[in-house]
């Protein structure tokens, strides 16, 4: 019995320094993804945060010289969120009509995906790398 005994001691822990390794190594990965992702999160609340800050001066710079109101500013952010036939406080592109073949222009895309046309109208609110 002594020499499964010295087997078992030999080939058992084998497969678990194998997958403790595997494990050691996934966590690695992980905590280095997970430190990324939390780089890109911060970077995107930094932007939205100076977006916010723009929004609201171009804001009071109409509320003084042009008089638009709190209100009139609601109004227009519905008006705008409605355009998609949602109200889901987005703005949602819509697709065009291809003046080449008729076919509908992805607005992901800016380019007809059947004739090629491409869509040189420029919208600055969705720009199209």
């Amino acid at each position: 019995m002594d020499d499964v005994d010295d087997l078992l001691d030999v080939f058992l822990p084998y497969p678990i320094n194998t997958a403790d390794e595997s494990f050691d190594v996934a966590r690695e990965v992980v905590a280095h993804e997970q430190s990324g992702l939390q780089s890109t999160v911060g970077q995107l609340e930094e932007k939205v945060g100076h977006l916010a800050l723009i929004c609201r001066a171009l804001f009071e710079l109409l509320q003084r010289t042009a008089g638009v109101s709190e209100r009139d500013l609601a109004a227009k952010i519905t008006e705008i969120d409605l355009r998609d036939g949602k109200a889901d406080g987005r703005m949602t592109p819509q697709p065009k009509l291809c003046p080449s073949c008729g076919s509908m222009i992805s607005p992901k895309f800016n380019r007809c995906l059947f004739c090629g046309y491409r869509d040189q109208s420029g919208d600055p609110f969705n720009p199209v790398n």
